[in-house]
């Protein structure tokens, strides 16, 4: 988790949950938005049952709505298996990918708001860079600073050799060019 939420209250969140037994899949998703509630999660903008996604999302363009209209997407770690098939690669190359969420744990309010206002750092075979979000342009410099450190902590501690293998580091905004705020060493490069 990061020390100062990364998006704006204003974000828009989908929540996709997976089918209770016996209900229909209006009666699920307003199951789940009175446990929200219950909880005190007032965030998520719209929850999606899992049948109401494979009935009224079938088409691309029900699809690259749906991907549009949110900046985050998370799922219930139940059905997280089931949605590639059903929201297309079109998700996954936007890095839209729904983060996984137990529905079932105790501090409900807590494990939701570590994916809310948390990061992630998707690590894949392709290629060397990677990208994760730190912050938002309404935010404070010294909030960013704070987020920045936080986060290549975390980074250090994941990686094999720590810090060696870090090379640069870079801070950009959607629509900038990329600021270097971090570079190795020589010395750490003949490694």
């Amino acid at each position: 988790p990061l020390p100062h939420g990364i998006r704006p209250e204003t974000a828009e969140i989908c929540l996709f949950t997976k089918d209770e037994p016996n209900l229909s899949a209006e009666q699920t998703e307003n199951l789940y938005r009175k446990l929200l509630i219950q909880n005190g999660i007032r965030s998520i903008s719209q929850i999606i049952s899992y049948k109401t996604l494979k009935k009224e999302y079938k088409l691309f363009e029900a699809k690259r709505r749906l991907l549009n209209r949110f900046s985050l997407f998370l799922s219930d770690d139940r059905i997280r298996r089931l949605l590639p098939s059903h929201l297309g690669k079109h998700f996954y190359e936007r890095k839209k990918v729904p983060l996984s969420v137990n529905l079932k744990a105790k501090n409900l309010a807590k494990e939701l708001q570590k994916h809310i206002q948390g990061t992630t750092l998707p690590v894949t075979n392709k290629g060397c860079c990677y990208t994760s979000h730190i912050g938002h342009t309404g935010m404070k410099a010294d909030e960013i600073v704070d987020n920045v450190m936080a986060a290549a902590k975390v980074i250090a501690t994941k990686l094999p050799k720590n810090w060696k293998n870090v090379k640069i580091l870079h801070l950009k905004t959607l629509k900038s060019v990329a600021l270097p705020i971090f570079t190795a060493n020589i010395s750490n490069l003949d490694e």
